[in-house]
């Protein structure tokens, strides 16, 4: 959804009347005639713009204009009759605008004539009301007491333009287009006397309150309206809408919805003299809409930068564009929104057409001028930079083709509104230091206009650098050295042991410490002036570290302790070789040895050393990585040095000797830190890893019930080496899987090796039962008595036990399990019958299943 702009003066008809209904107004002046007695003759014309739902009370039947003189006093009050007034409706809607608002606005007109004594100065004619309509977007305006300043200021004698006609707006109509997109308005003035006409934003002021709503006596304006961030007075309608300042033209893209008080300045000037200023107030109003179709360009191409100029299309996107060059060149037919440039033939003005969707009715065009007057190179030159004189600017671009109409220099304040001018080669006084971006807007008589800007640096003295203080050996001489961008001279001072002291590079050579001052004057008088203090030395002061003991293989940081800024040179004694030439140096002596440190300033010097013996560290040893069973012990042995450190220390007897005993649960690395009393203080660790083999998991197998007369084989796991005892009807002691034909109730034991010679043990049970067979019981009674209390299977002959289970009578499982031996202890479980199943692999392999009925009774 876009919104709509109303442009011009605006009032919905369908609001009711509120005392808010001035909207907007133009005061303006013709010359009739100077009388016998030398006065001035003038016809003034007020036109005040107003809501169409005044009320009868609130259009004034006749207005009170109140004359100053240029100066501000008063002269005299005439009362002049509303003599039109007329209602305006935006009847012109576009088709294509879908639901457009109803536009309404009337114009009270009130004449009569005035004689003014000739004076130097001129007059100031004047008109307050109030109120202005309340919820205006850019100024606030929300409690209904803010009044309007419309007025005109005739000339004087002393300009020459006393019998001058003021410029005056034609443009009534108000128009209607689609916000969010570019708009263009003509609100250009029209001047009886011909004279060049330059249009601004500016500001608006206040005037009348509710309690003199229509004063007798209006006052010249004084107070400006409040405005709203991010408006003000010189974008009234936000960044994106400007004026064009020879044109007239108001372009852009509109502003969010609401209401907007605008005010239109133009400066009338006659042969490049400026005679005065006119200004128009009025209104945007903007609601909501959708167009169908957008053409959008911008609205002038006047760089005159050259012949090829590259067109912006900011239409509608997804449809066809003609372009009419304006060159009689064929029409260009693309739907490219894309910039594309297009080469004139010859110098010349041209109007361009975009057509956008030609074949639809909603179709939509864009016009601009295009100026076509190569080459204008736009430059210019700043001189003075010091807040303590004028700043010069000089006008320095070319043109090929005509000549500058209109400059004006915008000198980059940003508290001002009158830091402007539109001389040619101005002058300006910056009062405060800092940056100031300096915009220079330029325009020829062939339309080409460019806007340059330069940022510069003000200061409120002239910046230079100078030879920074310094220390001078007493038997040398000094060049001291100031240096500016700017141009200008140097004096120096005082005249002690100094020549070229009218130089920017003097010599001196004191015998004291001495201060020298350098003054800089710049091209403009402003001045500056700076100290450079000289350090003289008689003799250099220098400190080695002290001597002492390190550690083969450290790092060393070689500092020299001086009094001044000197050059350094360390140097190893033994070898004369150069190690460093820094105050601060940092080496790895390979040896015991001595380093020099020399100090020079010019022709003075002075040496100190310093003596590094080098003792090896301790040579720290933890013994060999090594491994043990689970729930053993270790002895632990460091070398090394003279004492000892072990950690952790949890699982040591004696964690501060070089020996000790070790039994730690997991594999564990001990670390030991090593010193010694032969100088190098530095602690060596070693490392030694004890692992530990976890307990062996040794099984011998589950306590078993044999059938008589037949081989059982048993199955041992856990290890890697196996012993079973005793060897009583065994086919082999020592596999994990042996037969066995023993006939009796008969226990084996185990012992399970790992790799590392571990052991672990365990014993099987071999009872003896007719089958193969499962034996259930038919009942059980789990009360806690100790007594068949748990209900289980006994398989005899069975080698695997896959599954035994118990339900309930609704067929629900109670019990499940895969476990040898294992039962059901029935808790939770009523007393009653139950159904049990029991499967498993016989001794022959096959799968065996027994079913039955057992009862719970408690």
């Amino acid at each position: 959804m876009r919104k709509l702009l109303l442009i011009f003066l605006l009032g919905l008809g369908s609001m009711a009347a509120r005392a808010d209904h001035i909207i907007g107004g133009e005061m303006y002046y013709t010359y009739v005639r100077t009388d016998g007695s030398g006065n001035n003759v003038y016809n003034l014309t007020l036109k005040l713009f107003l809501r169409c739902d005044a009320s009868d009370a609130q259009i004034d039947e006749n207005v009170d204009i109140s004359i100053y003189d240029a100066g501000g006093t008063y002269y005299n009050t005439f009362r002049f009759d509303r003599n039109n007034l007329q209602r305006f409706t935006a009847n012109d809607v576009d088709p294509c605008i879908v639901n457009p608002p109803y536009v309404c606005y009337q114009i009270g007109y009130y004449a009569g004539q005035v004689t003014l004594p000739a004076n130097s100065n001129g007059y100031i004619a004047t008109f307050q009301r109030c109120c202005r309509r309340t919820g205006l977007a850019n100024i606030s305006s929300n409690r209904n007491d803010v009044g309007a300043t419309y007025f005109t200021r005739i000339p004087g004698t002393n300009s020459g333009f006393q019998a001058n006609n003021s410029p005056r707006f034609e443009a009534e109509r108000g128009a209607i287009v689609c916000a969010n997109n570019r708009f263009r308005y003509n609100f250009a003035a029209e001047d009886p006397d011909s004279d060049s006409l330059v249009y601004s934003f500016s500001t608006a002021y206040t005037g009348g309150t509710q309690g003199d709503p229509k004063p007798t006596r209006s006052q010249t304006p004084s107070v400006p309206v409040s405005y709203i961030s991010p408006f003000t007075a010189a974008q009234p309608l936000g960044d994106k809408v400007t004026i064009d300042p020879h044109t007239g033209i108001i372009s852009g893209i509109a502003p969010r919805s609401g209401l907007y008080i605008v005010t239109v300045s133009v400066r009338e000037y006659r042969n490049q003299v400026l005679i005065g200023e006119h200004r128009k107030e009025f209104q945007f109003t903007v609601e909501s809409c959708v167009r169908q179709v957008t053409a959008a360009m911008p609205d002038k191409y006047a760089d005159c930068d050259g012949y090829t100029i590259n067109f912006v299309n900011n239409s509608t996107p997804g449809k066809e564009y003609v372009w009419d060059f304006g060159d009689g060149s064929p029409l260009f037919v693309t739907t490219d929104l894309a910039t594309f440039p297009h080469t004139y033939a010859r110098q010349g003005t041209y109007q361009v057409k975009l057509v956008v969707d030609q074949q639809s009715s909603c179709g939509d065009s864009a016009y601009a001028t295009v100026h076509v007057y190569p080459f204008l190179r736009p430059s210019f030159d700043v001189a003075g930079l010091c807040t303590t004189k004028p700043t010069d600017f000089r006008h320095t671009s070319t043109n090929d083709v005509g000549n500058f109409e209109y400059l004006k220099w915008d000198f980059g304040e940003a508290a001002l509104q009158n830091d402007t001018s539109n001389q040619n080669n101005p002058r300006w006084q910056y009062t405060v230091p800092g940056d100031y971006t300096v915009k220079l807007l330029m325009r020829t008589d062939k339309g080409c206009e460019r806007t340059i800007s330069e940022t510069f640096t003000i200061y409120d003295k002239p910046p230079f650098t100078t030879t920074r203080d310094t220390a001078l050996c007493i038997n040398d001489v000094l060049q001291l050295r100031a240096e500016s961008l700017l141009p200008g001279s140097y004096q120096w001072g005082p005249l002690y042991n100094i020549t070229g002291e009218n130089t920017p590079t003097p010599t001196v050579s004191p015998k004291v410490d001495t201060e020298y001052q350098v003054t800089f004057t710049d091209a403009t008088g402003c001045v500056n002036t700076k100290k450079v203090l000289i350090d003289v030395k008689d003799k250099l002061l220098v400190t080695a570290p002290n001597d002492s003991v390190i550690c083969t293989g450290d790092p060393v940081d070689l500092k020299a302790v001086v009094d001044g800024p000197y050059a350094f040179t360390w140097t190893d004694v033994d070898t004369r070789q150069v190690v460093g030439a820094q105050q601060n140096v940092t080496i790895t002596p390979a040896r015991s040895s001595m380093y020099e440190i020399l100090v020079t300033l010019g022709t003075c010097f002075n040496r100190d050393s310093v003596y590094y013996k080098l003792v090896d560290p301790p040579r720290a040893d933890a013994g060999a990585d090594a491994t043990i069973c689970h729930g053993e012990t270790i002895w632990l042995e460091a070398s090394g040095g003279s004492s000892y450190r072990w950690e952790p220390a949890a699982t040591l007897t004696s964690p501060r000797r070089a020996r000790t005993q070790a039994w730690p649960k997991d594999t564990t690395t001990y670390t030991v830190t090593v010193t010694d009393t032969l100088g190098c203080p530095k602690a060596v660790t070693a490392d030694v890893t004890i692992n530990v083999v976890p307990p062996v998991p040794a099984f011998a197998g589950n306590d078993t019930i044999l059938i008589k007369g037949r081989p059982f084989q048993l199955n041992g796991t856990g290890g890697f080496r196996y012993e079973w005892s005793p060897a009583d009807g065994l086919s082999s002691t020592n596999i994990p899987n042996p037969l066995t034909t023993i006939d009796r109730a008969f226990t084996y034991h185990l012992k399970v090796y790992t790799k590392e010679g571990c052991l672990g043990e365990d014993d099987i049970n071999l009872r003896f039962m007719a089958g193969p067979e499962i034996y259930v019981p038919n009942a059980f009674s789990p009360n806690g008595d100790g007594l068949n209390d748990l209900f289980r299977p006994i398989p005899v002959g069975i080698t695997r036990l896959d599954y035994f289970r118990v339900y309930n009578r609704w067929g629900q499982l109670v019990y499940n399990t895969q476990e040898y031996m294992k039962g059901w202890d029935g808790r939770g479980a009523d007393n009653g019958t139950y159904v049990w199943v029991v499967g498993g692999l016989n001794d022959t392999g096959q799968m065996v299943e027994y079913k039955g009925t057992v009862v719970l009774i408690r």
